[in-house]
């Protein structure tokens, strides 16, 4: 817990402008969340103001006061009420001292008493009147800077929400596109794997898909590599990976050589209805994988956008 010393030192460099942006942000949200901070902060920002107009603030903390807190229309009416204020008590107390220090001895006991408590009486009732009128005041703007406070955090909370709307927006979007690629990937290669007509009938041929389930990552050393064959006329390799998909909304797949190039990124989103336990696969033209070895990350993006890693997988494509 920050010393009561720390913290008021912190709050009176916020008010004069004087602390960083984000000792700045952390402070407001302390204030805006903790109502005995919010009080602290009114008594530091009073006392403020009383020095200012009494001209008891050094002449850095003076600048730093003009140029900052006096900035706001509202604080530089505050001052102009509290500066009324202490000139009005000052120059209450100089009408009524002066007189009774003028007052000669020998007047009588009930002349110069009766005069004394009547300039007291006058002098009290425009203290009050000023008193009522400058805490109505301090009322008010407490109020209102109540109510900025409030929308303020509103305003944040709606922005986030937006930013969080806007970020799903393009991950989904980015999702579709991918699978959108696959499948553009997956025509071109049938069609240019059609047969001759048959029987005054084109027929197409479909794709030869060569599959393979991994295991989580064998590094390389003395095991051998999972290793994918791929016969003569296969266009297609598809990896297949078993994975735990309760907490994942979608799954990434990315396949990189052991130098690090990626050559394939996907993401894919489990179907509805599968069990806990399921395969999840991606279909990579082969065109992207020449002979050698490579490395498939496995990641589960979770509900708040960010893709966390499963699984690595090391594998290796020959040909026959």
């Amino acid at each position: 817990m920050m010393k009561p010393d720390i913290q008021e030192n912190l709050m009176r460099r916020y008010l004069l402008g004087d602390l960083p942006e984000s000792e700045t942000n952390e402070l407001e949200i302390q204030v805006l969340r903790d109502d005995e901070k919010f009080e602290e902060m009114w008594g530091i920002e009073n006392r403020l103001v009383d020095g200012y107009v009494r001209g008891r603030l050094s002449a850095a903390d003076r600048e730093r006061f003009e140029r900052h807190y006096q900035a706001s229309p509202v604080h530089r009416q505050r001052v102009a009420i509290a500066r009324n204020l202490v000139e009005e008590a000052d120059r209450l107390g100089a009408n009524v001292i002066p007189i009774a220090a003028r007052v000669p001895w020998g007047v009588r006991l009930s002349e110069k008493l009766g005069f004394s408590l009547l300039s007291w009486q006058s002098a009290l009732v425009a203290a009050m009147l000023l008193f009522a009128m400058c805490s109505l005041w301090l009322l008010l703007d407490r109020s209102r800077l109540r109510r900025e406070q409030e929308q303020l955090r509103v305003e944040s909370q709606s922005q986030q929400n937006r930013e969080d709307a806007l970020s799903q927006k393009l991950a989904n979007a980015k999702e579709e596109s991918e699978t959108l690629e696959s499948e553009i990937e997956r025509l071109r290669v049938e069609g240019n794997n059609n047969t001759q007509p048959t029987n005054r009938q084109e027929r197409i041929q479909r794709p030869t898909i060569y599959s393979l389930l991994l295991s989580p990552m064998l590094m390389r050393g003395g095991d051998n590599p999972q290793t994918a064959t791929i016969p003569p006329q296969t266009n297609l390799l598809r990896l297949q990976m078993k994975v735990d998909q309760e907490s994942a909304r979608r799954f990434q797949v990315s396949v990189s050589t052991v130098e690090g190039r990626q050559v394939w990124d996907q993401q894919i989103k489990p179907r509805a209805g599968q069990a806990r336990t399921s395969i999840i696969s991606t279909q990579i033209p082969l065109s992207k994988l020449p002979i050698g070895d490579y490395i498939v990350t496995l990641s589960a993006v979770n509900s708040t956008g960010r893709p966390e890693e499963v699984n690595r997988y090391f594998f290796r494509v020959i040909t026959q």
